[in-house]
C-alpha cells in the first residue's frame, strides 16, 4: 500500500483508539517505561512533541522532564519542509499551526538541535525494520538526516506492525530505540 493510502487508514484507526480507556492505559504505561529508561536517565536536553490526541500523550512526561531540571525542546517547523527545536519553559509560549500542533515563535525563542534525546512521533512503525511512518510533510526524515542525538519512539499496540504495511524509501531513517506498549 502507498504511503498516502496507508496513512489515511492509520490516522482513522489512531482516531478511534484515542477514545478508549485503553488507549489512555497504555499512554500511562509508556510514560513510566520513558521515564524509566536509561536513554531518559542520560538525557539531559531531550526533543518531544506536544503531542496531539492521536498520538501517544507527552503531558506527563513533559511536567516531570521539567520537575528533573531536563531541558525540554520542541518541533517548530521552517520553510521548505525544514525542523528545529526551540526551548520549552510553560505553556505561555505555545501558538497553534494551521495543522493543530503546538510550536514556540515567541522572539526571545531559544533555538538548539544539538539534543541528547529525541523523542520521535509516529502513525505507525515497523518493529522488523525500525522504520516509522510519519505524518506525510518529511520534516522528522529530513532533520534525522543529519542528527547525531539518540532516537526513540514510544509505541502503543494500534502503531506496531511486524512488517510495514506501506511502501519504506531510500530517504526513511530508522529510528535506534523504541517502547512498546504491553
Amino acid at each position: 500500500m502507498n504511503k498516502i493510502e496507508f496513512r489515511k487508514k492509520q490516522h482513522q484507526i489512531l482516531k478511534e483508539f484515542s477514545l478508549t480507556n485503553k488507549k489512555t492505559r497504555q499512554d500511562l504505561q509508556l510514560t513510566d517505561k520513558f521515564l524509566n529508561s536509561a536513554s531518559f536517565k542520560n538525557a539531559q536536553k531531550i526533543g518531544i512533541t506536544i503531542s496531539m490526541p492521536e498520538e501517544v500523550n507527552t503531558s506527563q512526561i513533559i511536567l516531570k522532564m521539567q520537575k528533573l531540571g531536563k531541558e525540554v525542546y520542541i518541533p517548530r517547523c521552517l520553510p521548505k519542509r525544514k525542523m528545529e527545536f526551540t526551548r520549552f519553559i510553560d505553556s505561555s509560549q505555545l501558538t497553534k499551526t494551521k495543522f493543530g500542533t503546538s510550536e514556540i515563535w515567541t522572539s526571545d525563542a531559544v533555538v538548539d538541535n544539538n539534543l541528547d534525546l529525541l523523542v520521535v512521533p509516529l502513525l505507525a512503525f515497523d518493529l522488523q525494520t525500525s522504520q516509522r511512518l510519519g505524518f506525510g510533510g518529511g520534516y522528522y526524515d529530513r532533520f534525522l538526516e543529519k542528527f547525531t542525538g539518540n532516537t526513540i519512539s514510544l509505541l502503543n499496540e494500534k502503531q506496531t506492525y511486524s512488517h510495514a504495511q506501506w511502501n519504506i524509501e531510500d530517504h526513511d531513517i530508522p529510528i535506534r530505540e523504541y517502547i512498546l506498549a504491553d
